[in-house]
């Protein structure tokens, strides 16, 4: 089990948010990195890993791993620029976890969260036609960068 501090848990919240709007918008509009133009966000993507960076230095490494594997938790990025977070139990019992909007400009993927008004900015790194790369970097007040890498594997 990975320990994760307050600081990061919230920014791997934002993470995952921008994740699913930045793999939606990929879809719909097409990924300008990606040399496959069939490739699309619109779908549901599964989380794989993640990997914690400070200052340029790789903290952890988390893999994701699922209380049922014919059930995993995923983003959903739908043609229509919304996207929902959906969480499952072991049980296969959906949850949404976190929803909104997305606009995406090529590179950047805009989420705005629907219950807190929330926005967040993640980079596409890499799109195909099974696999999402995401990049979340964000600076505090002390000047220290925060980044997160994150893997996705398209469920459908």
């Amino acid at each position: 089990m990975v320990k994760i501090d307050k600081g990061k848990d919230e920014i791997m919240k934002k993470y995952l948010l921008l994740s699913l709007i930045l793999a939606f918008v990929s879809t719909i509009i097409g990924c300008s990195k990606d040399n496959n133009s069939s490739s699309t966000i619109v779908g549901k993507w599964r989380q794989v890993k993640f990997e914690y960076y400070t200052n340029g230095v790789l903290d952890s490494t988390v893999n994701k791993v699922e209380d049922n594997s014919n059930c995993p938790d995923y983003n959903e990025f739908k043609s229509n620029g919304t996207y929902v977070v959906i969480e499952n139990d072991a049980n296969c019992n959906s949850t949404a976890d976190e929803s909104g909007t997305y606009v995406y400009n090529g590179t950047n993927i805009t989420f705005t969260n629907i219950s807190n008004g929330s926005t967040y900015i993640l980079t596409v790194i890499s799109l195909t036609n099974t696999d999402l790369k995401t990049d979340l970097t964000e600076t505090s007040s002390d000047g220290t960068v925060f980044k997160n890498v994150g893997y996705f594997k398209k469920i459908n």
